[in-house]
């Protein structure tokens, strides 16, 4: 299949990116010492720019005033204070150094219910809509997520006759599993076992909802300043924005409760008030699940009238995502590919047309043909682009049987609940970036005033 629609051009607000090949948000844990952006930071995103990626999309970068933002052990970035704005800046520098490519800023409050307390504040319980805590259902584990559960030594779906089975087990069934495999995570793996069933949140009270959004506001603002040319807010697949849309997780009675509009108040405050700032072109988005796949959860219809609110608030594009933590397995990481277009449609249609970012590819011509069917704009790569940083590259020059795969394994979304450097099992340069300079260096890093000053230290002619 001719795979040329990939590299055409398409206008985001008052951006252009060179062609519709994204890095989709990933929370990889490279980051320095108390949420600073590192050298490590810089060289895997260097990596994926010299690789062809029209767009990066950062990380999650967290911007709370509180301490219980949750889950320091993933060591996000950090967006809460002027003292990291040097450093996030630098990072956006590096990626503006290659060939033309685009980078927005993904901003969070944090992770709520999805997260814990902090390390040094373990005492204060994690902020979150309503006090309820998340059980992962084990039965909707898929085979990577089983993989690694063996790797830690949790043999019980192997036991029990494998995933399928699992899945297939009543409830009563369930219970037996599912008290063996908790209490053996709770014991081996405490830093796995507090995301699939979480510490009980602390209610928020409207007083300190403001000051998140005043928060957010601030800080999404700075990133324009910072050289980031958009902003996408972290509203998806449970996490602590997500939280306030699901009546899953909301169960307030409050202006910040009930209804779909209640609900959805603190993203549309967030939205209006950066919109207000900047004015009507600069990029600003939304990263939802398109269902979070939970009984009780947002439903792709409810997530469409989402769209349309956060639309005439003055969001420009969205980002499809899909499930939370309590379904890992259907959610956010499936075993195959593609799973996540059935959801751009609706997207597009509720937001009168905007740009729609559509991640979970690994073929270039199944990703192609998300684009060319009309149902996406734009496609991301995620777990794809850890395993190989020049896919865009390499499918432009038409090598695309060079392509190195992700497989699917989910190592690199275990690592990140374990005390380890996250690795893929597909590439060993993943988390080493920084060592292998020939990775991400060429001649579009040095920008052209260091290039003349380079030149002129040689007895070069200046360009």
């Amino acid at each position: 299949m001719n795979t040329d629609i990939l590299f055409e051009p398409i206008q985001i607000g008052n951006v252009e990116l060179k062609n519709r090949i994204a890095m989709s948000p990933m929370n990889m844990g490279y980051t320095g010492p108390e949420g600073y952006a590192s050298d490590q930071s810089n060289a895997w995103y260097a990596t994926r720019a010299r690789g062809g990626f029209g767009l990066i999309i950062t990380e999650c970068i967290v911007a709370n005033p509180y301490p219980w933002r949750g889950s320091d052990s993933l060591n996000p970035l950090l967006c809460d204070s002027q003292k990291k704005y040097r450093f996030l800046s630098q990072l956006s520098d590096v990626v503006h150094s290659y060939k033309g490519t685009k980078v927005f800023m993904q901003i969070s409050p944090g992770w709520g219910r999805q997260g814990h307390p902090d390390m040094m504040h373990e005492a204060i319980a994690a902020g979150a809509p309503s006090a309820i805590s998340i059980e992962t259902d084990l039965r909707n584990l898929n085979y990577g997520w089983a993989k690694q559960l063996k790797r830690l030594g949790v043999t019980l779906i192997d036991e029990i006759g494998g995933v399928e089975k699992l899945k297939n087990l009543s409830d009563e069934e369930y219970e037996d599993v599912k008290d063996m495999a908790f209490n053996y995570l709770k014991k081996n793996a405490p830093e796995f076992f507090h995301a699939i069933k979480g510490h009980t949140p602390r209610e928020l009270t409207i007083a300190e909802i403001e000051k998140i959004e005043g928060f957010m506001v601030e800080h999404a603002c700075a990133a324009y300043k910072l050289g980031y040319d958009g902003v996408e807010l972290h509203t998806p697949h449970g996490y602590l924005l997500h939280q306030f849309l699901s009546p899953h997780s909301n169960q307030r009675t409050d202006m910040y409760g009930g209804s779909t509009e209640n609900r959805a108040r603190v993203v549309t405050n967030i939205i209006e008030r950066i919109r207000k700032k900047i004015g009507s072109d600069k990029v600003l988005g939304c990263r939802l699940s398109g269902d979070e796949l939970v009984t009780g959860g947002l439903g792709h219809e409810e997530v469409c009238k989402l769209v349309k609110l956060f639309t005439d608030a003055g969001a420009n594009y969205f980002d499809v995502s899909q499930g939370c933590y309590e379904n890992p397995g259907a959610g956010f990481a499936p075993d195959g590919e593609n799973d996540f277009t059935r959801w751009a449609p609706g997207f597009k249609e509720a937001s009168g047309g905007l740009p729609i970012i559509t991640p979970d590819f690994v073929n270039p011509e199944i990703a192609a043909e998300a684009i060319k069917s009309g149902k996406t704009d734009i496609i991301s790569l995620g777990r794809q682009s850890i395993a190989d940083p020049y896919w865009p590259a390499k499918v432009k020059a038409g090598r695309c049987g060079d392509i190195v795969k992700c497989i699917r394994c989910q190592q690199c979304y275990m690592n990140l609940f374990e005390p380890r450097w996250i690795r893929c099992s597909m590439n060993p340069t993943a988390g080493f970036e920084k060592y292998y300079p020939e990775l991400w260096q060429d001649n579009g890093l040095m920008d052209v005033h260091a290039k003349r000053f380079m030149d002129k230290r040689q007895g070069l002619p200046q360009i």
